[in-house]
Protein backbone atom coordinates (compact mmCIF):
# COMPACT_ATOMS: atom_id res chain seq x y z
CA UNK A 1 0.00 0.00 0.00
CA UNK A 2 1.74 3.10 -1.19
CA UNK A 3 -0.53 5.54 0.72
CA UNK A 4 0.76 3.63 3.61
CA UNK A 5 5.18 3.58 3.25
CA UNK A 6 7.07 3.38 6.26
CA UNK A 7 4.42 1.60 7.74
CA UNK A 8 4.72 -1.92 6.26
CA UNK A 9 5.95 -3.81 9.67
CA UNK A 10 2.84 -2.69 10.85
CA UNK A 11 0.67 -3.86 8.08
CA UNK A 12 2.47 -7.42 8.24
CA UNK A 13 1.58 -7.26 11.76
CA UNK A 14 -2.11 -6.27 11.02
CA UNK A 15 -2.49 -8.63 8.39
CA UNK A 16 -1.39 -11.38 10.85
CA UNK A 17 -4.02 -10.49 13.21
CA UNK A 18 -6.40 -10.10 10.98
CA UNK A 19 -5.55 -14.19 9.71
CA UNK A 20 -5.63 -15.31 12.89
CA UNK A 21 -9.03 -13.99 13.37
CA UNK A 22 -10.02 -15.62 10.31
CA UNK A 23 -8.34 -18.97 10.55
CA UNK A 24 -9.37 -19.44 14.48
CA UNK A 25 -12.48 -17.42 14.69
CA UNK A 26 -12.22 -15.58 17.70
CA UNK A 27 -11.42 -12.22 18.48
CA UNK A 28 -7.65 -10.37 18.79
CA UNK A 29 -6.85 -6.65 19.97
CA UNK A 30 -3.75 -4.17 18.83
CA UNK A 31 -1.95 -2.38 21.09
CA UNK A 32 -3.20 1.27 21.90
CA UNK A 33 -2.89 3.13 18.27
CA UNK A 34 -2.47 6.89 17.47
CA UNK A 35 -5.24 8.01 14.67
CA UNK A 36 -3.23 7.55 11.81
CA UNK A 37 -2.89 3.77 12.59
CA UNK A 38 -6.22 3.70 13.09
CA UNK A 39 -6.83 4.50 9.75
CA UNK A 40 -4.77 1.83 8.53
CA UNK A 41 -6.19 -0.85 10.63
CA UNK A 42 -9.55 0.55 8.69
CA UNK A 43 -8.63 0.43 5.40
CA UNK A 44 -7.04 -3.30 5.81
CA UNK A 45 -10.03 -5.29 7.57
CA UNK A 46 -12.72 -2.60 6.63
CA UNK A 47 -14.03 -4.16 4.03
CA UNK A 48 -13.76 -7.90 4.50
CA UNK A 49 -17.27 -9.44 5.02
CA UNK A 50 -16.10 -11.66 6.97
CA UNK A 51 -14.72 -9.73 9.61
CA UNK A 52 -15.92 -6.54 12.10
CA UNK A 53 -13.25 -3.69 13.62
CA UNK A 54 -14.39 -2.16 16.99
CA UNK A 55 -12.03 1.05 18.46
CA UNK A 56 -12.42 1.47 22.24
CA UNK A 57 -9.76 4.12 24.00
CA UNK A 58 -11.34 3.45 27.67
CA UNK A 59 -13.15 7.55 27.48
CA UNK A 60 -15.88 8.67 25.17
CA UNK A 61 -13.78 10.39 22.94
CA UNK A 62 -10.14 9.94 22.62
CA UNK A 63 -7.32 9.95 20.45
CA UNK A 64 -5.59 6.94 20.90
CA UNK A 65 -7.51 3.60 21.79
CA UNK A 66 -7.30 -0.10 20.96
CA UNK A 67 -9.11 -2.03 18.59
CA UNK A 68 -10.42 -5.41 17.93
CA UNK A 69 -10.47 -7.27 14.95
CA UNK A 70 -12.89 -10.52 15.20
CA UNK A 71 -15.39 -12.39 12.92
CA UNK A 72 -18.17 -10.51 11.75
CA UNK A 73 -21.37 -12.98 13.84
CA UNK A 74 -19.58 -12.02 17.34
CA UNK A 75 -21.18 -9.44 19.80
CA UNK A 76 -18.25 -7.08 20.85
CA UNK A 77 -18.40 -5.74 24.22
CA UNK A 78 -16.59 -3.32 26.36
CA UNK A 79 -14.68 -5.83 28.09
CA UNK A 80 -13.43 -7.36 25.35
CA UNK A 81 -10.98 -4.55 24.63
CA UNK A 82 -8.85 -5.19 28.19
CA UNK A 83 -8.50 -1.48 28.35
CA UNK A 84 -9.02 -0.01 31.91
CA UNK A 85 -9.27 3.47 33.03
CA UNK A 86 -7.09 4.66 36.61
CA UNK A 87 -7.20 7.71 38.45
CA UNK A 88 -4.31 9.32 40.01
CA UNK A 89 -4.77 11.34 42.87
CA UNK A 90 -2.31 13.36 45.01
CA UNK A 91 -2.49 14.84 48.45
CA UNK A 92 -1.15 18.44 47.20
CA UNK A 93 -3.44 21.09 46.08
CA UNK A 94 -0.71 23.78 46.08
CA UNK A 95 1.38 22.13 43.69
CA UNK A 96 0.54 20.66 40.22
CA UNK A 97 1.37 17.70 38.76
CA UNK A 98 1.76 18.00 35.10
CA UNK A 99 0.81 15.62 31.87
CA UNK A 100 4.27 15.26 30.72
CA UNK A 101 4.94 14.60 34.41
CA UNK A 102 2.41 11.29 34.53
CA UNK A 103 3.36 9.68 30.69
CA UNK A 104 6.95 10.02 31.61
CA UNK A 105 6.43 8.07 35.47
CA UNK A 106 4.58 5.66 33.58
CA UNK A 107 7.38 4.89 31.11
CA UNK A 108 9.86 4.84 33.77
CA UNK A 109 8.28 1.69 35.23
CA UNK A 110 9.16 -0.03 31.71
CA UNK A 111 5.95 0.68 30.28
CA UNK A 112 5.61 0.65 26.09
CA UNK A 113 3.66 3.63 24.95
CA UNK A 114 1.47 1.07 23.82
CA UNK A 115 0.49 -0.05 26.68
CA UNK A 116 -1.21 3.06 27.31
CA UNK A 117 -4.18 5.13 25.70
CA UNK A 118 -5.13 8.89 26.47
CA UNK A 119 -4.19 10.91 29.67
CA UNK A 120 -6.29 13.55 30.92
CA UNK A 121 -6.40 15.88 33.68
CA UNK A 122 -10.02 16.23 35.46
CA UNK A 123 -10.70 18.11 39.00
CA UNK A 124 -6.61 18.26 39.32
CA UNK A 125 -6.84 14.32 39.09
CA UNK A 126 -5.28 11.95 35.95
CA UNK A 127 -7.28 9.68 33.91
CA UNK A 128 -4.59 7.02 32.24
CA UNK A 129 -6.49 4.16 29.79
CA UNK A 130 -4.23 1.30 30.45
CA UNK A 131 -3.75 -1.87 29.06
CA UNK A 132 -6.09 -4.17 31.40
CA UNK A 133 -3.17 -6.81 32.03
CA UNK A 134 -1.46 -3.72 33.08
CA UNK A 135 -3.39 -2.54 35.82
CA UNK A 136 -1.85 -4.50 39.28
CA UNK A 137 1.46 -3.37 38.00
CA UNK A 138 0.83 -0.25 37.86
CA UNK A 139 -1.04 0.07 41.51
CA UNK A 140 1.73 -1.92 42.86
CA UNK A 141 4.57 -0.09 41.64
CA UNK A 142 3.43 3.36 40.70
CA UNK A 143 3.81 4.89 44.33
CA UNK A 144 5.36 8.24 43.11
CA UNK A 145 5.35 10.82 40.58
CA UNK A 146 7.78 13.47 40.52
CA UNK A 147 7.71 14.70 44.51
CA UNK A 148 4.12 13.51 44.74
CA UNK A 149 3.10 10.40 46.34
CA UNK A 150 0.16 8.96 44.66
CA UNK A 151 -2.59 6.52 44.98
CA UNK A 152 -4.39 5.00 42.34
CA UNK A 153 -7.85 4.01 42.00
CA UNK A 154 -9.78 1.94 39.20
CA UNK A 155 -12.36 3.50 37.52
CA UNK A 156 -15.66 1.73 35.99
CA UNK A 157 -17.63 4.18 34.35
CA UNK A 158 -16.97 5.91 31.21
CA UNK A 159 -15.09 9.06 31.70
CA UNK A 160 -15.39 12.37 29.40
CA UNK A 161 -11.58 13.37 28.73
CA UNK A 162 -11.70 17.29 27.85
CA UNK A 163 -8.78 17.84 26.07
CA UNK A 164 -7.01 21.83 27.19
CA UNK A 165 -5.03 23.96 24.33
CA UNK A 166 -3.09 26.94 25.20
CA UNK A 167 -3.89 29.25 22.05
CA UNK A 168 -1.07 31.62 20.66
CA UNK A 169 -1.11 33.89 17.49
CA UNK A 170 1.64 33.77 15.48
CA UNK A 171 3.24 35.04 12.01
CA UNK A 172 4.80 32.71 9.21
CA UNK A 173 6.03 33.43 5.64
CA UNK A 174 4.88 29.84 4.82
CA UNK A 175 3.18 26.97 5.56
CA UNK A 176 5.89 24.93 4.89
CA UNK A 177 6.82 22.10 7.57
CA UNK A 178 10.22 23.47 8.86
CA UNK A 179 8.99 27.28 8.81
CA UNK A 180 5.92 26.24 11.57
CA UNK A 181 8.18 24.07 13.55
CA UNK A 182 10.02 27.01 13.83
CA UNK A 183 7.98 29.60 14.12
CA UNK A 184 5.65 27.96 16.76
CA UNK A 185 8.18 26.36 18.80
CA UNK A 186 10.86 29.41 18.77
CA UNK A 187 13.73 27.74 17.34
CA UNK A 188 16.26 28.25 15.30
CA UNK A 189 14.88 27.26 11.32
CA UNK A 190 18.27 25.40 10.98
CA UNK A 191 17.59 23.10 14.29
CA UNK A 192 13.51 22.80 13.10
CA UNK A 193 15.23 21.21 9.82
CA UNK A 194 17.46 18.76 11.37
CA UNK A 195 14.76 18.00 13.48
CA UNK A 196 12.25 17.39 10.88
CA UNK A 197 15.42 15.25 8.81
CA UNK A 198 15.81 13.11 12.14
CA UNK A 199 12.34 12.09 11.97
CA UNK A 200 11.53 13.70 15.33
CA UNK A 201 8.20 15.87 13.89
CA UNK A 202 5.18 14.04 13.03
CA UNK A 203 1.87 15.49 11.41
CA UNK A 204 -1.21 14.27 12.10
CA UNK A 205 0.38 10.94 13.97
CA UNK A 206 2.44 10.44 11.06
CA UNK A 207 6.44 11.20 10.78
CA UNK A 208 7.48 13.65 7.77
CA UNK A 209 10.81 14.28 7.15
CA UNK A 210 10.28 16.68 4.04
CA UNK A 211 11.20 20.30 5.32
CA UNK A 212 9.41 21.42 2.36
CA UNK A 213 6.17 19.77 3.09
CA UNK A 214 3.15 22.16 3.47
CA UNK A 215 0.82 21.76 5.98
CA UNK A 216 -2.92 22.71 6.19
CA UNK A 217 -5.95 23.89 8.35
CA UNK A 218 -6.69 21.82 10.99
CA UNK A 219 -3.00 19.84 10.82
CA UNK A 220 -1.92 18.18 14.66
CA UNK A 221 2.08 18.46 14.77
CA UNK A 222 3.79 16.27 17.32
CA UNK A 223 7.56 17.74 18.01
CA UNK A 224 9.32 15.16 20.38
CA UNK A 225 10.44 16.53 23.50
CA UNK A 226 8.50 20.15 22.69
CA UNK A 227 4.70 19.11 22.37
CA UNK A 228 1.57 19.16 20.14
CA UNK A 229 0.02 21.70 18.32
CA UNK A 230 -2.98 22.35 16.21
CA UNK A 231 -2.89 24.77 13.74
CA UNK A 232 -5.50 26.83 12.60
CA UNK A 233 -5.43 29.53 9.60
CA UNK A 234 -7.08 32.48 10.10
CA UNK A 235 -6.76 33.49 6.41
CA UNK A 236 -5.38 37.01 7.86
CA UNK A 237 -2.36 38.09 6.51
CA UNK A 238 -0.10 41.07 8.04
CA UNK A 239 1.07 44.33 6.10
CA UNK A 240 3.83 42.81 4.99
CA UNK A 241 2.28 39.45 3.47
CA UNK A 242 2.80 37.21 6.70
CA UNK A 243 -0.07 34.61 7.39
CA UNK A 244 -1.50 35.06 10.44
CA UNK A 245 -1.96 31.60 12.51
CA UNK A 246 -3.24 30.27 15.50
CA UNK A 247 -1.59 27.54 17.39
CA UNK A 248 -3.10 25.62 19.97
CA UNK A 249 -1.19 23.96 22.08
CA UNK A 250 -2.25 20.53 24.01
CA UNK A 251 -1.37 21.21 27.68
Amino acid sequence: MAYFKGEEQFISQILDLKNQAIDNQKIVRTLFLDPYHQKIVEQLIGSNPSLQVGTFGGFGECEYARMVIAPSFYELEQDDYLVQVIRISYPDRFRKLEHRDVLGALMSLGLKRELFGDIYEIDRDFYVAIDKRQEQYVISNLKKIAIFSVKIHPVDEIVEGVVEFEKEVFFVSSYRLDKIIATLFKINRSLAVDAIESGMVKVNYKTVEQISFLCNNNDIISFKKHGKVRLNFTERTTKSNNFVIEGYFYT
